[in-house]
Protein backbone atom coordinates (compact mmCIF):
# COMPACT_ATOMS: atom_id res chain seq x y z
CA UNK A 1 0.00 0.00 0.00
CA UNK A 2 1.26 3.46 -0.86
CA UNK A 3 2.29 5.68 2.07
CA UNK A 4 0.01 8.63 2.68
CA UNK A 5 1.26 12.14 2.42
CA UNK A 6 0.90 14.32 5.48
CA UNK A 7 -2.06 16.69 5.17
CA UNK A 8 -1.20 20.27 4.32
CA UNK A 9 -2.89 22.53 6.83
CA UNK A 10 -2.32 25.82 5.00
CA UNK A 11 -4.35 24.89 1.97
CA UNK A 12 -7.55 25.92 0.21
CA UNK A 13 -10.17 24.25 -1.95
CA UNK A 14 -11.78 20.98 -2.84
CA UNK A 15 -13.63 18.38 -0.83
CA UNK A 16 -16.64 16.15 -1.22
CA UNK A 17 -20.01 17.87 -1.39
CA UNK A 18 -21.66 18.34 1.93
CA UNK A 19 -18.67 19.32 4.01
CA UNK A 20 -18.88 21.88 6.75
CA UNK A 21 -16.76 24.60 5.21
CA UNK A 22 -14.62 27.29 6.72
CA UNK A 23 -13.12 30.38 5.17
CA UNK A 24 -10.47 32.90 6.09
CA UNK A 25 -9.87 36.48 5.04
CA UNK A 26 -7.32 36.88 2.26
CA UNK A 27 -5.33 40.04 1.64
CA UNK A 28 -6.36 42.06 -1.38
CA UNK A 29 -2.77 42.06 -2.64
CA UNK A 30 -0.27 39.23 -2.38
CA UNK A 31 3.44 39.88 -2.10
CA UNK A 32 5.69 36.91 -2.86
CA UNK A 33 7.54 36.04 0.33
CA UNK A 34 8.62 32.84 2.02
CA UNK A 35 5.68 33.23 4.43
CA UNK A 36 3.00 33.15 1.72
CA UNK A 37 1.08 29.93 1.02
CA UNK A 38 1.12 28.37 -2.42
CA UNK A 39 -1.03 30.24 -4.90
CA UNK A 40 -2.81 29.35 -8.13
CA UNK A 41 -2.77 32.05 -10.78
CA UNK A 42 -4.68 32.26 -14.05
CA UNK A 43 -3.06 34.27 -16.84
CA UNK A 44 -4.04 35.15 -20.38
CA UNK A 45 -1.69 33.93 -23.09
CA UNK A 46 -1.53 34.10 -26.85
CA UNK A 47 -0.94 31.31 -29.33
CA UNK A 48 2.75 32.23 -29.47
CA UNK A 49 3.31 32.20 -25.69
CA UNK A 50 6.40 30.32 -24.52
CA UNK A 51 5.62 27.73 -21.87
CA UNK A 52 9.32 27.26 -21.23
CA UNK A 53 9.55 30.80 -19.86
CA UNK A 54 7.25 29.92 -16.98
CA UNK A 55 8.60 26.43 -16.44
CA UNK A 56 12.09 27.89 -16.08
CA UNK A 57 10.99 30.24 -13.29
CA UNK A 58 11.90 28.85 -9.84
CA UNK A 59 8.87 27.95 -7.76
CA UNK A 60 6.41 27.98 -10.68
CA UNK A 61 4.52 24.87 -11.85
CA UNK A 62 2.38 24.91 -14.98
CA UNK A 63 -0.94 23.28 -14.08
CA UNK A 64 -2.66 23.93 -17.40
CA UNK A 65 -1.38 25.35 -20.69
CA UNK A 66 -4.15 26.16 -23.18
CA UNK A 67 -2.94 28.71 -25.75
CA UNK A 68 -5.82 27.86 -28.10
CA UNK A 69 -8.26 28.80 -25.34
CA UNK A 70 -6.17 31.83 -24.39
CA UNK A 71 -5.17 30.97 -20.82
CA UNK A 72 -2.70 29.15 -18.62
CA UNK A 73 -2.92 28.20 -14.96
CA UNK A 74 0.18 28.28 -12.80
CA UNK A 75 0.97 27.32 -9.24
CA UNK A 76 3.45 29.49 -7.39
CA UNK A 77 5.24 28.26 -4.31
CA UNK A 78 5.22 30.87 -1.55
CA UNK A 79 8.65 29.71 -0.40
CA UNK A 80 10.19 30.17 -3.84
CA UNK A 81 13.51 31.94 -3.88
CA UNK A 82 12.67 33.12 -7.40
CA UNK A 83 9.25 34.46 -6.52
CA UNK A 84 10.14 38.16 -6.93
CA UNK A 85 10.76 37.47 -10.61
CA UNK A 86 7.10 36.56 -11.11
CA UNK A 87 6.01 40.18 -11.43
CA UNK A 88 8.14 40.47 -14.53
CA UNK A 89 6.19 37.60 -16.10
CA UNK A 90 2.94 39.53 -15.83
CA UNK A 91 1.04 37.14 -13.57
CA UNK A 92 -2.47 38.18 -12.71
CA UNK A 93 -4.53 37.82 -9.57
CA UNK A 94 -4.10 34.66 -7.54
CA UNK A 95 -6.08 32.33 -5.30
CA UNK A 96 -4.94 29.89 -2.61
CA UNK A 97 -4.06 26.55 -4.14
CA UNK A 98 -5.81 24.38 -1.55
CA UNK A 99 -7.50 24.19 1.83
CA UNK A 100 -8.50 21.62 4.36
CA UNK A 101 -12.21 20.92 4.62
CA UNK A 102 -14.12 19.02 7.27
CA UNK A 103 -15.38 15.53 6.50
CA UNK A 104 -17.90 15.08 3.66
CA UNK A 105 -20.86 12.69 3.50
CA UNK A 106 -20.68 9.82 5.91
CA UNK A 107 -21.53 6.30 5.00
CA UNK A 108 -25.16 5.68 5.90
CA UNK A 109 -25.00 2.07 6.97
CA UNK A 110 -21.37 1.10 6.71
CA UNK A 111 -19.90 -1.85 4.90
CA UNK A 112 -22.44 -4.63 5.07
CA UNK A 113 -21.30 -7.61 7.09
CA UNK A 114 -21.07 -10.85 5.16
CA UNK A 115 -21.24 -9.15 1.76
CA UNK A 116 -17.84 -10.38 0.64
CA UNK A 117 -18.24 -12.53 -2.47
CA UNK A 118 -21.69 -11.14 -3.19
CA UNK A 119 -20.66 -10.12 -6.69
CA UNK A 120 -20.10 -13.64 -7.98
CA UNK A 121 -23.38 -15.01 -6.65
CA UNK A 122 -25.58 -12.06 -7.53
CA UNK A 123 -27.52 -12.37 -4.27
CA UNK A 124 -28.97 -8.90 -4.29
CA UNK A 125 -25.89 -7.25 -5.75
CA UNK A 126 -24.80 -7.19 -9.38
CA UNK A 127 -24.61 -10.30 -11.50
CA UNK A 128 -21.73 -10.43 -13.94
CA UNK A 129 -23.13 -10.78 -17.44
CA UNK A 130 -21.71 -10.64 -20.96
CA UNK A 131 -19.94 -7.35 -20.41
CA UNK A 132 -22.78 -5.79 -18.43
CA UNK A 133 -23.84 -5.45 -14.81
CA UNK A 134 -27.36 -5.66 -13.42
CA UNK A 135 -28.49 -2.75 -11.26
CA UNK A 136 -28.86 -3.68 -7.62
CA UNK A 137 -32.50 -4.50 -6.76
CA UNK A 138 -31.84 -3.00 -3.33
CA UNK A 139 -32.19 0.37 -5.05
CA UNK A 140 -35.58 -0.65 -6.44
CA UNK A 141 -37.51 2.43 -5.34
CA UNK A 142 -34.84 4.78 -6.67
CA UNK A 143 -34.75 2.98 -10.01
CA UNK A 144 -38.54 3.32 -10.25
CA UNK A 145 -38.28 7.05 -9.59
CA UNK A 146 -35.79 7.63 -12.39
CA UNK A 147 -37.46 5.03 -14.68
CA UNK A 148 -34.33 2.96 -15.20
CA UNK A 149 -36.27 0.02 -16.68
CA UNK A 150 -37.57 2.04 -19.64
CA UNK A 151 -34.17 3.65 -20.06
CA UNK A 152 -32.58 0.24 -20.61
CA UNK A 153 -35.06 -0.40 -23.46
CA UNK A 154 -34.46 3.01 -25.05
CA UNK A 155 -30.69 2.90 -24.70
CA UNK A 156 -29.79 -0.68 -25.57
CA UNK A 157 -26.08 0.10 -25.91
CA UNK A 158 -26.07 0.88 -22.17
CA UNK A 159 -23.43 3.59 -22.50
CA UNK A 160 -21.01 1.56 -24.59
CA UNK A 161 -18.15 3.64 -25.95
CA UNK A 162 -18.67 6.46 -23.43
CA UNK A 163 -15.81 7.41 -21.09
CA UNK A 164 -16.71 8.88 -17.69
CA UNK A 165 -14.05 10.51 -15.52
CA UNK A 166 -14.64 9.95 -11.80
CA UNK A 167 -12.56 12.65 -10.09
CA UNK A 168 -12.76 11.66 -6.45
CA UNK A 169 -11.01 9.66 -3.70
CA UNK A 170 -9.92 7.07 -6.25
CA UNK A 171 -11.60 3.69 -6.68
CA UNK A 172 -11.00 0.10 -5.62
CA UNK A 173 -9.19 -0.90 -8.80
CA UNK A 174 -9.77 -4.60 -8.18
CA UNK A 175 -13.43 -4.48 -7.25
CA UNK A 176 -15.47 -7.11 -9.15
CA UNK A 177 -18.16 -4.52 -9.93
CA UNK A 178 -15.60 -2.37 -11.76
CA UNK A 179 -13.70 -5.23 -13.38
CA UNK A 180 -13.63 -4.82 -17.14
CA UNK A 181 -15.15 -1.34 -16.88
CA UNK A 182 -12.06 0.77 -16.18
CA UNK A 183 -10.09 2.64 -18.81
CA UNK A 184 -6.57 1.38 -19.65
CA UNK A 185 -4.17 1.68 -16.73
CA UNK A 186 -2.04 4.06 -18.80
CA UNK A 187 -4.82 6.65 -18.37
CA UNK A 188 -5.17 6.40 -14.59
CA UNK A 189 -3.88 9.24 -12.40
CA UNK A 190 -3.37 9.95 -8.70
CA UNK A 191 -2.70 13.61 -7.91
CA UNK A 192 -2.57 12.96 -4.16
CA UNK A 193 0.40 10.60 -4.20
CA UNK A 194 1.75 11.75 -7.55
CA UNK A 195 1.58 8.41 -9.34
CA UNK A 196 -0.63 6.38 -11.69
CA UNK A 197 -2.41 4.22 -9.11
CA UNK A 198 -5.68 5.94 -8.02
CA UNK A 199 -6.50 3.31 -5.42
CA UNK A 200 -8.84 4.06 -2.48
CA UNK A 201 -6.67 4.50 0.61
CA UNK A 202 -6.93 4.17 4.41
CA UNK A 203 -10.01 2.26 5.53
CA UNK A 204 -10.05 4.17 8.84
CA UNK A 205 -10.79 7.53 7.18
CA UNK A 206 -14.25 9.02 6.78
CA UNK A 207 -14.27 9.27 2.98
CA UNK A 208 -12.96 5.77 2.33
CA UNK A 209 -14.92 4.14 -0.48
CA UNK A 210 -16.53 7.34 -1.74
CA UNK A 211 -15.08 7.19 -5.25
CA UNK A 212 -15.75 3.47 -5.53
CA UNK A 213 -19.38 4.11 -4.58
CA UNK A 214 -19.76 6.90 -7.14
CA UNK A 215 -18.30 4.72 -9.91
CA UNK A 216 -20.59 1.84 -8.92
CA UNK A 217 -23.70 4.00 -9.26
CA UNK A 218 -22.67 5.20 -12.72
CA UNK A 219 -22.27 1.59 -13.83
CA UNK A 220 -25.61 0.60 -12.40
CA UNK A 221 -27.24 3.18 -14.67
CA UNK A 222 -24.93 2.79 -17.69
CA UNK A 223 -23.26 -0.62 -17.27
CA UNK A 224 -21.30 -0.52 -20.53
CA UNK A 225 -19.69 2.86 -19.84
CA UNK A 226 -15.96 3.09 -19.15
CA UNK A 227 -14.73 4.64 -15.90
CA UNK A 228 -11.59 6.80 -15.97
CA UNK A 229 -10.44 6.92 -12.31
CA UNK A 230 -8.61 10.05 -11.16
CA UNK A 231 -7.72 10.59 -7.50
CA UNK A 232 -7.64 14.16 -6.17
CA UNK A 233 -9.05 13.75 -2.65
CA UNK A 234 -7.33 12.38 0.42
CA UNK A 235 -8.99 9.61 2.47
CA UNK A 236 -10.59 12.23 4.74
CA UNK A 237 -12.18 13.94 1.73
CA UNK A 238 -9.94 17.00 1.52
CA UNK A 239 -8.09 18.05 -1.59
CA UNK A 240 -6.31 20.80 -3.46
CA UNK A 241 -7.47 23.19 -6.15
CA UNK A 242 -4.23 22.59 -8.03
CA UNK A 243 -4.95 18.85 -8.19
CA UNK A 244 -8.50 19.38 -9.44
CA UNK A 245 -7.38 21.77 -12.17
CA UNK A 246 -4.87 19.23 -13.42
CA UNK A 247 -7.36 16.37 -13.13
CA UNK A 248 -9.92 18.08 -15.35
CA UNK A 249 -7.26 18.77 -17.97
CA UNK A 250 -6.12 15.15 -17.73
CA UNK A 251 -9.69 13.89 -18.22
CA UNK A 252 -10.31 16.14 -21.22
CA UNK A 253 -7.04 15.16 -22.87
CA UNK A 254 -7.86 11.45 -22.45
CA UNK A 255 -11.18 11.73 -24.16
CA UNK A 256 -13.63 11.85 -21.28
CA UNK A 257 -17.19 12.46 -22.44
CA UNK A 258 -18.58 13.20 -18.97
CA UNK A 259 -16.82 14.32 -15.77
CA UNK A 260 -18.38 13.50 -12.40
CA UNK A 261 -17.51 15.92 -9.60
CA UNK A 262 -19.13 14.70 -6.38
CA UNK A 263 -17.25 17.41 -4.49
CA UNK A 264 -17.51 21.10 -3.79
CA UNK A 265 -16.37 24.26 -2.06
CA UNK A 266 -17.95 27.43 -0.73
CA UNK A 267 -15.33 29.47 -2.60
CA UNK A 268 -15.39 30.26 -6.31
CA UNK A 269 -12.30 29.79 -8.43
CA UNK A 270 -11.27 31.52 -11.64
CA UNK A 271 -8.90 28.68 -12.44
CA UNK A 272 -11.57 26.01 -12.07
CA UNK A 273 -14.11 28.04 -14.05
CA UNK A 274 -11.63 28.30 -16.89
CA UNK A 275 -11.08 24.53 -16.90
CA UNK A 276 -14.83 23.84 -16.85
CA UNK A 277 -15.25 26.33 -19.67
CA UNK A 278 -12.60 24.43 -21.60
CA UNK A 279 -14.53 21.21 -21.04
CA UNK A 280 -17.58 22.88 -22.54
CA UNK A 281 -15.72 23.97 -25.67
CA UNK A 282 -14.66 20.35 -26.10
CA UNK A 283 -18.24 19.10 -25.71
CA UNK A 284 -17.57 17.48 -22.33
CA UNK A 285 -20.35 17.43 -19.72
CA UNK A 286 -19.58 18.09 -16.05
CA UNK A 287 -22.00 16.86 -13.38
CA UNK A 288 -21.52 18.33 -9.89
CA UNK A 289 -23.26 17.66 -6.58
CA UNK A 290 -25.02 20.55 -4.86
CA UNK A 291 -23.72 20.04 -1.30
CA UNK A 292 -24.99 18.57 1.96
CA UNK A 293 -25.43 21.38 4.45
CA UNK A 294 -29.19 21.47 3.86
CA UNK A 295 -29.41 25.15 3.02
CA UNK A 296 -30.15 27.46 0.12
CA UNK A 297 -26.51 27.62 -0.90
CA UNK A 298 -25.48 25.34 -3.75
CA UNK A 299 -21.74 24.71 -3.49
CA UNK A 300 -19.14 25.48 -6.12
CA UNK A 301 -18.63 24.44 -8.91
CA UNK A 302 -22.27 23.28 -9.07
CA UNK A 303 -23.28 26.90 -8.40
CA UNK A 304 -21.20 28.45 -11.18
CA UNK A 305 -24.04 30.55 -12.60
CA UNK A 306 -21.73 32.38 -15.02
CA UNK A 307 -20.91 29.11 -16.75
CA UNK A 308 -24.57 28.09 -16.78
CA UNK A 309 -25.59 31.43 -18.27
CA UNK A 310 -23.08 30.88 -21.05
CA UNK A 311 -24.90 27.70 -22.01
CA UNK A 312 -22.28 25.29 -20.79
CA UNK A 313 -22.63 21.61 -20.04
CA UNK A 314 -22.35 22.06 -16.27
CA UNK A 315 -25.23 20.32 -14.43
CA UNK A 316 -25.84 20.66 -10.68
CA UNK A 317 -27.63 17.87 -8.81
CA UNK A 318 -29.39 17.72 -5.45
CA UNK A 319 -31.05 14.82 -3.61
CA UNK A 320 -34.60 13.61 -2.94
CA UNK A 321 -35.88 10.75 -0.82
CA UNK A 322 -38.10 7.88 -1.95
CA UNK A 323 -41.22 10.06 -1.90
CA UNK A 324 -39.64 12.85 -3.98
CA UNK A 325 -39.26 15.18 -1.03
CA UNK A 326 -36.06 17.20 -0.91
CA UNK A 327 -33.55 15.38 1.31
CA UNK A 328 -32.98 17.19 4.59
CA UNK A 329 -29.24 17.39 3.90
CA UNK A 330 -29.47 18.52 0.26
CA UNK A 331 -28.49 22.05 -0.70
CA UNK A 332 -30.84 23.81 -3.11
CA UNK A 333 -31.27 27.19 -4.78
CA UNK A 334 -31.51 29.04 -8.07
CA UNK A 335 -28.33 27.37 -9.31
CA UNK A 336 -29.77 23.85 -8.94
CA UNK A 337 -30.62 22.01 -12.17
CA UNK A 338 -31.84 18.53 -11.25
CA UNK A 339 -32.67 16.20 -8.37
CA UNK A 340 -32.11 12.45 -8.09
CA UNK A 341 -32.57 9.85 -5.33
CA UNK A 342 -29.68 10.24 -2.87
CA UNK A 343 -30.66 8.40 0.30
CA UNK A 344 -29.35 4.95 1.21
CA UNK A 345 -28.13 4.23 -2.29
CA UNK A 346 -26.58 0.76 -2.44
CA UNK A 347 -23.39 0.59 -4.46
CA UNK A 348 -19.88 -0.82 -4.60
CA UNK A 349 -17.52 -0.47 -1.64
CA UNK A 350 -13.83 -1.37 -1.34
CA UNK A 351 -12.65 -4.93 -0.71
CA UNK A 352 -15.33 -6.49 -2.94
CA UNK A 353 -18.15 -5.32 -0.72
CA UNK A 354 -21.26 -3.19 -1.02
CA UNK A 355 -22.53 -0.33 1.10
CA UNK A 356 -25.39 2.15 1.32
CA UNK A 357 -24.51 5.82 1.15
CA UNK A 358 -26.57 9.00 1.46
CA UNK A 359 -25.69 12.39 0.03
CA UNK A 360 -25.84 14.55 -3.06
CA UNK A 361 -22.58 12.89 -4.09
CA UNK A 362 -24.63 9.77 -4.85
CA UNK A 363 -27.45 11.55 -6.64
CA UNK A 364 -25.04 13.20 -9.09
CA UNK A 365 -23.67 9.97 -10.65
CA UNK A 366 -27.20 8.94 -11.63
CA UNK A 367 -27.32 12.03 -13.86
CA UNK A 368 -23.82 11.20 -15.08
CA UNK A 369 -25.07 7.73 -15.98
CA UNK A 370 -28.07 9.23 -17.79
CA UNK A 371 -25.76 11.25 -20.03
CA UNK A 372 -23.63 8.17 -20.68
CA UNK A 373 -26.71 6.24 -21.81
CA UNK A 374 -27.68 8.97 -24.27
CA UNK A 375 -24.17 9.52 -25.59
CA UNK A 376 -23.82 5.77 -26.08
CA UNK A 377 -26.77 5.89 -28.47
CA UNK A 378 -24.86 8.29 -30.69
CA UNK A 379 -26.56 11.54 -29.73
CA UNK A 380 -24.33 14.61 -29.70
CA UNK A 381 -23.70 16.65 -26.54
CA UNK A 382 -25.58 19.60 -28.09
CA UNK A 383 -28.69 17.42 -28.45
CA UNK A 384 -28.70 16.38 -24.81
CA UNK A 385 -28.34 19.57 -22.82
CA UNK A 386 -31.92 20.85 -22.92
CA UNK A 387 -33.60 17.46 -23.25
CA UNK A 388 -32.12 16.23 -19.97
CA UNK A 389 -33.70 19.10 -18.05
CA UNK A 390 -36.94 19.07 -20.02
CA UNK A 391 -37.41 15.40 -19.23
CA UNK A 392 -37.40 15.90 -15.45
CA UNK A 393 -40.50 15.15 -13.37
CA UNK A 394 -42.13 17.81 -11.23
CA UNK A 395 -41.49 17.37 -7.55
CA UNK A 396 -45.06 17.29 -6.23
CA UNK A 397 -44.06 17.58 -2.58
CA UNK A 398 -42.45 20.93 -3.33
CA UNK A 399 -45.64 22.19 -4.97
CA UNK A 400 -47.58 21.31 -1.84
CA UNK A 401 -45.10 23.23 0.28
CA UNK A 402 -45.19 26.44 -1.76
CA UNK A 403 -44.54 27.59 -5.32
CA UNK A 404 -41.54 29.74 -4.46
CA UNK A 405 -39.79 26.79 -2.84
CA UNK A 406 -40.34 24.72 -5.97
CA UNK A 407 -38.51 27.36 -8.00
CA UNK A 408 -35.39 26.57 -5.97
CA UNK A 409 -35.37 22.89 -6.95
CA UNK A 410 -34.26 23.16 -10.55
CA UNK A 411 -36.25 21.42 -13.27
CA UNK A 412 -37.30 18.55 -11.01
CA UNK A 413 -36.30 14.95 -10.46
CA UNK A 414 -34.40 13.01 -13.13
CA UNK A 415 -36.55 10.77 -15.36
CA UNK A 416 -34.45 8.64 -17.68
CA UNK A 417 -37.34 7.27 -19.68
CA UNK A 418 -38.75 10.68 -20.53
CA UNK A 419 -35.31 12.12 -21.25
CA UNK A 420 -34.31 9.34 -23.65
CA UNK A 421 -37.77 9.31 -25.19
CA UNK A 422 -37.42 12.97 -26.13
CA UNK A 423 -34.29 12.09 -28.11
CA UNK A 424 -36.06 9.60 -30.38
Amino acid sequence: MKPLRPLVLTTLALALAGCGLSTRELPAQETATAQQPDRVQTIRIGADAARSTYEATPGVTVLAWQPDAGFAILERSGASAGAPALSALGLGSSEPSASRYTLPETQASGLRAGSRGLWSGGNGGWTKGPGALRASPRNGRGWEQIDLADARLLASRLGKGVKVAVIDTGVDLKHPALEGHLSPASEWKDYVDGDAVPQEMDSSAGAYGHGTGVAGIILQVAPEATILPIRVLRPDGSGDLSALVQAIGWAIDRGADVINLSLGSDTTSAALSNMLGLATTRGVFTVASSGNTGGQNVTYPAADTALKAAGTYLISVGSVDGSDSLSSFSNYGKALDLLAPGENVVTAAPDSQIAAWSGTSFAAPQVTGALALALGQGFSPAQLQKKLLEGADNVEKATARNASFKSLLGQGRLNLGTFLGKLK
